[in-house]
Formats: C-alpha cells, structure tokens, sequence
C-alpha cells in the first residue's frame, strides 16, 4: 500500500503533494469570498498558513510569474497553481472556486449600489474603503519583502521598481520589459555564485 502524499511535503513538486481538484476549488471558494478589498492576504494565509500547501519562496515564484502575465494576478495564480498541482482539471477547479461566488454576489451589488450610489450615506460608507485596500497592499509587499531583505539582488528590482512605478511614474508596460529580464539575470547570478 502506497502512503498518500503529506501536501505540507514542500520538499516534493506540486504535482506529488496530493492536493486534487475538489481540494482546490474549496480551497480557492475560501480566498475568493473572503478577499474583500484584495485576496492575496487571504491567498497567503489560505495557501501558506492553514494547509501549507506552498512555502513563502514557492508562492513568491508564482506570483512573479502571474506580475508579468496579462490579467489579475489572483486569477493567473489559481490557474498556474492549480495546473502545477492537477492538470488542467485542478486550474478549473481552481479559477472556479476564485471566481464563482464573486461575481455573482459582485453583479447582485453593482445592481444594488446603480439604484443608491447618489445618496451621501452609501458615499460616506464606500469612500474609506479606500485606506482599507492600501493597507492590505502594503501588507502583501511587507509579507513578500520579508524572504528576500537580505539579497542585495533582490533590493536592487525592488528599489528600481519603486522608483520607476512609484517616484517617475512610468507605466508598468515599460517597466517591465526593461526590469524583467534584468532581476532574472540578476537572480541567475546569484544562483551561479551561491
């Protein structure tokens, strides 16, 4: 008899851990109904927390993926992740758990607040929700800056990044054709001479 595979064993791939479909459509049900305001928080504590399904190195590496990859990044996310773990059958499972339930409880508002949105109260309630998705973004930086704060490699991209992002306020579609391929180069090096 076969021991059914741990997926908390970070030392195996994806694809030997024995996460299944059904596993990740609930698993990715959880994060897209509790990720108001943005789900990677929920993503990280969902994937790397409860089921330590992924390490913080693992889940960084996906996700610098899904940042240089066209659409949201949570949805590139569940697909890569679910194909990694699954197949094809795991990225449906995955993208379906993430996107069912949002986008019609989100269509059933949007028709809601089309018929209220003048009023000052819904105004007054909607207008810090602002404040609220910045600090979840910095969060999510914070949590991703954590593993790599000692590789001068890394705080290289990060400080070019913030400087043409946020100081020079380039457009990311020219950001990353030039930085892309100078943090993989960088980071090869660092795998060359370590």
């Amino acid at each position: 008899m076969t021991a059914v595979p741990d997926p908390r064993d970070a030392a195996a791939p994806l694809d030997r851990r024995g996460i299944a479909a059904p596993a990740l459509f609930r698993c990715f049900g959880v994060i897209g109904l509790l990720g108001f305001g943005g789900v990677l928080p929920v993503a990280m504590h969902e994937l790397m927390e409860r089921r330590r399904w992924l390490s913080a190195p693992e889940f960084t590496e996906i996700l610098s993926l899904c940042q240089v990859l066209p659409g949201p990044n949570i949805v590139n996310f569940s697909v890569i992740f679910g194909m990694r773990c699954a197949g094809m059958a795991g990225a449906l499972a995955a993208v379906t758990g993430l996107m069912g339930a949002p986008v019609v409880i989100v269509l059933a508002l949007g028709a809601l607040y089309a018929g209220f949105a003048d009023l000052p109260v819904v105004q007054d309630v909607v207008r810090p929700v602002a404040a609220a998705a910045a600090g979840l973004v910095c969060a999510v930086a914070a949590r991703l800056f954590f593993p790599v704060r000692r590789q001068w490699r890394a705080l290289v991209i990060i400080a070019a990044v913030v400087l043409a992002v946020a100081v020079l306020r380039l457009p990311l579609i020219w950001v990353l054709p030039v930085l892309a391929p100078l943090g993989i180069a960088l980071m090869a090096g660092a795998g060359r001479a370590g």
